[in-house]
């Protein structure tokens, strides 16, 4: 079937069901947009999912991440979320953080007890 004929079959469908149509496609651009960054088609991200040094794949640019550090716990409890903002990584407790320095490039984080 061309495109013409599925023009004039969705025109003679009610008002209702054609603005369904919009919205799918509108939905499934956004969808396969956001594939495509997740797959790397998007370059200019700052925040990648890496393997040991090496990116491997970019992620949406400033996306949050977050890191469960407690397991079994109250929801919510011992998360921690990290994203880029204005230059520098925030990172962010559900509870008050203890920030331990390991070198002049590296640190560890926990949570107070």
């Amino acid at each position: 079937m061309s495109e013409a004929d599925n023009a004039e079959r969705e025109a003679r469908l009610p008002k209702w069901a054609q603005e369904e149509l919009r919205k799918l496609r509108r939905d499934l651009a956004a969808e396969r947009e956001q594939v495509a960054e997740l797959k790397g088609g998007k370059p200019d991200s700052n925040t990648y999912w890496v393997t040991s040094h090496e990116a491997v794949a970019p992620l949406p640019r400033d996306a949050r991440v977050g890191f469960r550090l407690v397991e079994n716990g109250v929801p919510y409890q011992g998360r921690v979320l990290a994203h880029v903002e204005e230059g520098k990584l925030v990172v962010r407790g559900a509870s008050p953080l203890i920030i331990r320095p390991e070198s002049s490039s590296a640190f560890s984080v926990e949570f107070s007890e």
